[in-house]
């Protein structure tokens, strides 16, 4: 088991070898590097990629078009327990309901359980009790304005809405320093969690840390997306790191 400070980063998932597919922004340069590193026992990760090299509204949908063809291809590992489609933006674009046809046209291909980002953001709020989320993103304010609309289609009320933080910054170094001084300079004292969304821009390490400096739940798109995987794969999994979402 290894540890951040005294936060140990894994604990044994409770059930038998089972494959987690990822289909994986063309463009995202953290998933295959933070979900694995976490080693969770009994679990194994599946990755593929479908296009997305920038955020336009074209290049967005096109992402649900093609989600079917890159659930198939993860298929043919003969391993994957559920699959699910990481991609934050890609899985709010068009609001309410728009994350639910991207699981049916997936699971009509797989046949196994599938997910979204934004669908298990959802969920995850509704587990921890938060209502009131301050939102960061670094999009731009038309996408991250969604982000939000999407958030209230669900009877969200968002405390705060920060959105502009340059990928490079939370990246270039693999440091999650950055963003969460960003969040704590900034967060509402009205909000009752903050959701960091993107996954390209979110980290697993940083959220332990950053509700410890700012005293409420921290929701990232990757540890959304991890949570919702391993409830539809029927794995119980605990990183800490990870939040009290992960806890």
């Amino acid at each position: 088991m290894t540890t951040q400070g005294n936060l140990p980063m894994t604990m044994p998932v409770s059930a038998a070898e089972a494959g987690l597919g990822v289909i994986v922004p063309s463009a995202n340069t953290i998933l295959e590097r933070d979900l694995p590193r976490l080693r969770l026992p009994g679990a194994s990760f599946y990755f593929t990629r479908i296009l997305n090299s920038e955020d336009t509204e074209e290049q967005l949908a096109g992402m649900k078009d093609h989600a079917a063809a890159a659930v198939e291809l993860l298929m043919h590992t003969r391993k994957c327990r559920a699959i699910a489609f990481a991609c934050t933006s890609g899985s709010f674009l068009k609001g309410l309901g728009y994350d639910r046809e991207i699981v049916r046209l997936m699971e009509e291909a797989a046949g196994i359980p599938c997910v979204t980002t934004a669908g298990s953001v959802i969920a995850a709020l509704e587990a921890l009790g938060c209502r009131r989320p301050h939102v960061f993103t670094p999009y731009e304010e038309w996408l991250s304005q969604r982000s939000v609309t999407f958030l209230q289609a669900h009877g969200h009320s968002p405390a705060g809405h920060h959105w502009g933080f340059p990928f490079s910054r939370a990246d270039a170094t693999d440091a999650y320093e950055p963003i969460g001084d960003w969040v704590a300079a900034n967060v509402s004292p009205d909000a009752d969690c903050v959701f960091v969304s993107c996954t390209n821009f979110s980290w697993l390490r940083g959220i332990a840390p950053l509700e410890q400096r700012i005293g409420i739940p921290v929701v990232t798109s990757n540890s959304a997306t991890l949570w919702g995987l391993l409830r539809a794969a029927g794995l119980d999994a605990v990183a800490p790191a990870g939040g009290r979402l992960l806890s």
